[in-house]
């Protein structure tokens, strides 16, 4: 490797490296700019999705313990739509389920607890709605479904206890205590 002696052969090595790589550490610079500006951005964004989606769920709730049900409804529809990947979105689909229920909709009451089984990502909110849509089929006579969904579960843990209790219902929805 040759060093330069004079400052004007420095000069002009500088000057032939830069024009060498100088593009090259520009576009470095600005794609590293770009991606911490992008990262941050994207989880600014995510934050207020969480918090807005936070905030109706919230309201959702008031209006359902205060029997505003229509609200309620509106609440839980736009949590559904807007906010299908947080967490409250499975949730805001049992609550839709428990007024379908309420007004006799089963076909509704069981839409809504399938998709809250298959979108909600607590395994808590899964056994429960997995439960509760194995206490709609059997209340419409989808026996053959219900003891399908009762077969799928592989991991019950502290929810044991209650599938037993279903499927020994579902048994005796079919006339068949024995196996109760």
């Amino acid at each position: 490797m040759d060093i330069p002696a004079s400052e004007k052969e420095q000069v002009e090595a500088l000057k032939k490296w830069w024009k060498e790589n100088g593009s090259s550490i520009i576009t470095g610079l600005l794609l590293g700019a770009a991606i911490l500006l992008g990262g941050k951005a994207w989880f600014s964004y995510r934050e207020t999705q969480a918090l807005s989606a936070s905030n109706i769920y919230a309201q959702m709730m008031a209006a359902a313990n205060s029997n505003d049900t229509e609200i309620a409804r509106k609440q839980a529809s736009d949590l559904i739509a807007n906010y299908t990947g947080s967490a409250y979105a499975p949730l805001a689909s049992l609550l839709l389920a428990k007024l379908a229920v309420q007004e006799n909709e089963l076909a509704a009451a069981q839409a809504q607890l399938q998709w809250a089984l298959d979108h909600a990502s607590s395994t808590e909110v899964k056994h429960t709605a997995r439960m509760r849509l194995v206490r709609t089929m059997i209340e419409q006579q989808q026996y053959v479904p219900a003891a399908q969904l009762l077969a799928s579960v592989t991991d019950a843990g502290a929810y044991r206890y209650l599938y037993t209790e279903l499927e020994g219902d579902l048994a005796m929805a079919q006339n068949k205590p024995q196996e109760a």
